[in-house]
């Protein structure tokens, strides 16, 4: 199964919809998806049985992602999410760690190291050097590295994803990967994918475009 661990819809800040975003992952060779927004797992329940439900969670360190069974309506403090993910079973990871740039937690990874078996090591968006930092903790500490396309626009969307020896229930990608069944797979943004993230990002900054998911949430 080829699962991207890494995706936001526009129930936060991405450009399309859960929905879509689902659809065209199949179309570019993906298994499945986990729908991440920032803060909300609004749009993850929309896709729910389609997807991998979960949250990138702001907390005061940072970024971190938490992966579930059921929409997460997790805590924003750091150490009471990784309690909440224990007593739940979920998936969690600090995406981007090392680029700070992008709210990634940095050195507070390591007062947390004991608490997690996670980490992204290739975010596509992120810079080589802060992602070679975090493969380099995932060997010495011997952490599970995952490579995912943190995509806001559909063209990211395959330039990295996670090998998981799995059927394909999202629950069961879920059990497969808290086994450890799970081998990063880094691809690389295409020369389009980069240059619709550059038009996203003076949209978004600009509102140059109606969210596509304010009408969804008027439905």
């Amino acid at each position: 199964m080829k699962v991207d661990l890494h995706v936001h819809s526009c129930f936060s800040d991405g450009s399309e919809t859960p929905e879509f975003l689902v659809e065209y992952s199949r179309k570019v060779g993906l298994d499945l998806i986990a729908i991440t927004d920032h803060d909300t797992s609004e749009g993850a329940i929309r896709v729910r049985g389609k997807a991998l439900l979960g949250q990138e969670v702001t907390t005061e360190h940072g970024h971190v992602i938490i992966i579930c069974n059921f929409p997460p309506n997790p805590p924003r403090r750091l150490y009471d999410l990784l309690d909440y993910a224990d007593q739940n079973s979920c998936v969690l990871f600090p995406s981007h760690p090392f680029d700070v740039t992008r709210a990634g937690i940095g050195k507070v990874i390591f007062q947390i190291i004991d608490r997690i078996k996670f980490v992204e090591i290739y975010n596509s968006k992120a810079a080589p050097s802060s992602n070679g930092k975090a493969k380099n903790l995932a060997v010495s500490k011997g952490l599970i590295g995952l490579a995912n396309s943190d995509a806001h626009v559909k063209e990211a969307l395959g330039s990295a994803y996670n090998l998981v020896d799995s059927e394909a229930r999202p629950e069961d990608v879920l059990e497969a990967l808290l086994k450890g069944k799970v081998e990063p797979v880094p691809v690389g943004l295409s020369a389009k994918a980069k240059l619709s993230i550059v038009k996203w990002y003076f949209v978004r900054k600009l509102r140059l475009a109606e969210n596509p998911c304010r009408a969804l949430r008027e439905m």
